[in-house]
């Protein structure tokens, strides 16, 4: 199991995930990535847009909390952590230090939280759980 960050009060389950651009694979950074199952999509740093040469790939119309709407783009970007495949995101941007791994990336796995000894599970397979 990976053990949650205690950068974050209280702790949460942060993995070390690689950014590389869809058309340019260099630069290649890593960054810590908060699981949210809060957040619709993942969203990067913003500064990543010209660092990577992220391209947008789509509009995206927000509503915040107030009801007011705007327009943003998704990127694209390739995400991958560990020795887990590489996939290509559409990505939102953020002003965190932290990248977001929203429900997009989540629904993609099997992720088991195990907050009494503060550690955390990301699986492609079912994981099985002790009764």
């Amino acid at each position: 199991m990976i053990s949650y960050s205690t950068e974050f009060d209280p702790l949460a389950p942060v993995l070390a995930v690689q950014l590389t651009g869809i058309v340019h694979s260099r630069p290649r950074v890593t960054l810590p990535a908060l699981l949210d199952a809060g957040s619709d999509f993942t969203a990067v740093l913003t500064n990543l847009v010209s660092r990577l040469k992220l391209y947008a790939v789509r509009p995206l119309l927000l509503e915040d909390f107030s009801g007011e709407t705007r327009e943003e783009f998704l990127n694209g970007l390739r995400l991958g952590y560990a020795n887990q495949p590489v996939r290509e995101m559409q990505v939102m941007v953020t002003g965190l230090p932290f990248v977001i791994l929203g429900r997009d990336w989540l629904n993609q796995y099997y992720i088991h939280l195990n907050g009494p000894e503060a550690a955390f599970l990301v699986s492609q397979t079912p994981i099985p759980v002790k009764q």
